[in-house]
């Protein structure tokens, strides 16, 4: 019961950190949105820091499950990096565009800890479906695949900073859906660009 009552304050509380931030939700907040006592609260979190950062390790930990979950039912490397596309923008789009910000000055910890996730495992997620697009001709035969999926890294830096971009009312999502058709379109042999112009990424550039 115990574990079902910390689950439902982690869940609770990372859908308000989504919409409002990091910094401006208190654990009054969560409390009250939760209809939980503080006490309750602060038996399963010694503080807002703790909560933080559990909720974003339960967040990479949903993250890392989800693409493992992708690899086994896709038919092929551009399907896989696709359906990442719609996972994220669907994610995303519900993101107040200053948590990333109030997480690397506030919470630091969390920051690093979500940042490693993204250089770790992104990147070796990126790096196998390099390896694998090229074997199957989807991908041109002649990229260096540690260095392209270096290249994707920095692009979600970029994308993950919204002052590189909302200044030009580009919302979240359409940055993403940009980003990985600039990814897809400069590795794809004929084979992968087939494919990818029948997909709903590359229709979504036609409205």
């Amino acid at each position: 019961m115990s574990e079902e009552v910390k689950l439902k304050i982690l869940k609770g509380a990372e859908g308000l950190f989504l919409k409002y931030g990091f910094k401006s939700i208190t654990m009054d907040d969560i409390a009250r949105e939760l209809g939980i006592s503080k006490k309750t609260l602060y038996q399963f979190f010694e503080d807002k820091t703790s909560l933080v950062d559990q909720a974003i390790v339960r967040h990479i930990l949903q993250e890392e499950s989800c693409c493992r979950e992708m690899c086994q039912h896709v038919n092929n490397p551009v399907e896989f990096m696709l359906l990442i596309t719609d996972s994220f923008g669907d994610i995303k789009k519900q993101i107040n565009q200053s948590i990333l910000f109030d997480l690397k000055k506030y919470f630091k910890s969390s920051w690093d800890k979500l940042n490693y996730f993204r250089i770790d495992f992104i990147f070796n997620q990126v790096l196998d479906n390099l390896k694998q697009g090229k074997s199957e001709g989807y991908y041109h035969a002649d990229i260096d695949e540690s260095l392209t999926a270096r290249f994707y890294i920095h692009l979600v830096d970029f994308m993950m900073n919204p002052d590189n971009y909302s200044s030009a009312n580009y919302d979240f999502k359409t940055v993403h859906d940009e980003m990985m058709r600039y990814h897809l379109r400069s590795i794809c042999t004929e084979k992968g660009l087939k494919f990818l112009n029948s997909s709903k990424l590359n229709q979504n550039t036609k409205k």
